[in-house]
């Protein structure tokens, strides 16, 4: 028998403010839009945090990278809106290019001493076949992160945020985009939200393109849901963030 963890599932809906790490401007609402929005809906303030600057995934290659930036911009706040999203910060690191993983640990650790979330949502490193690193890299390095933000002597890009950190207690990391949910969260009654907000989307996705995703997201949340008591689901795994080292 395996044990994942000794360490309970932690109620995410417990938190008063939530930080949503994605590698691009749409990988959020792609997966968990639904929980996003329910979240809202209990009152919880939610920060979205975006790692590269999309570039690499505009549809239009007529466009330069000021239009192109321009659009995605648009697209996500209109998106935001819908979901309920309060701030958005984007570190502007290139879309599918070099970056030092380092670099972006320090950033993610200002954000984190700076924001002091509850709760901090990311994709799972770890997923089977995952071959984006603009992927892997976000989820490892706001894991590491998340385990560190509490030791003084590992420092952020911003010395200030440093030394006004005076420690917060942060309740779990939540991992999407995983095959090994512990929680599939029913989105049933914000799905129509949840498609909404992605369609907005509209810079890196033509309009067949955009059909179906939105297809393969309705089967995938039916899927996911298919031994539970509703009928759309969104697969998540929650963990307190002491599991994700010594594997405690």
């Amino acid at each position: 028998m395996t044990i994942e963890t000794i360490l309970p599932i932690p109620d995410i809906f417990a938190a008063k403010r939530v930080l949503c790490i994605q590698p691009h401007y749409d990988d959020n609402d792609i997966a968990a839009a639904g929980t996003f929005a329910l979240l809202k809906r209990a009152g919880i303030e939610i920060i979205y945090l975006t790692i590269t600057d999309d570039l690499m995934g505009v549809v239009d290659g007529s466009l330069s990278d000021q239009a192109a930036a321009e659009a995605l911009n648009r697209d996500q706040h209109t998106a935001g809106e819908i979901i309920g999203v309060d701030m958005q910060y984007s570190l502007g690191y290139p879309d599918a290019g070099e970056y030092d993983y380092f670099a972006l640990r320090k950033e993610l650790l200002r954000y984190i001493r700076m924001i002091k979330p509850d709760v901090i949502f990311t994709p799972d490193p770890w997923l089977t076949y995952e071959a984006h690193r603009d992927h892997i890299q976000t989820g490892l390095a706001t894991s590491e992160a998340v385990i560190f933000a509490g030791l003084p002597k590992i420092t952020s890009s911003d010395p200030s945020a440093d030394s006004a950190y005076i420690g917060h207690e942060l309740k779990a990391v939540v991992f999407y985009y995983t095959r090994e949910p512990n929680k599939i969260m029913d989105i049933t009654s914000v799905w129509e939200v949840k498609v909404a907000a992605v369609r907005c989307y509209k810079a890196q996705f033509n309009p067949q393109g955009m059909d179906e995703l939105v297809m393969a997201l309705d089967l995938k949340s039916q899927q996911v849901a298919i031994s539970e008591t509703f009928t759309r689901g969104e697969p998540l795994k929650i963990l307190h963030p002491a599991a994700l080292h010594c594997g405690l």
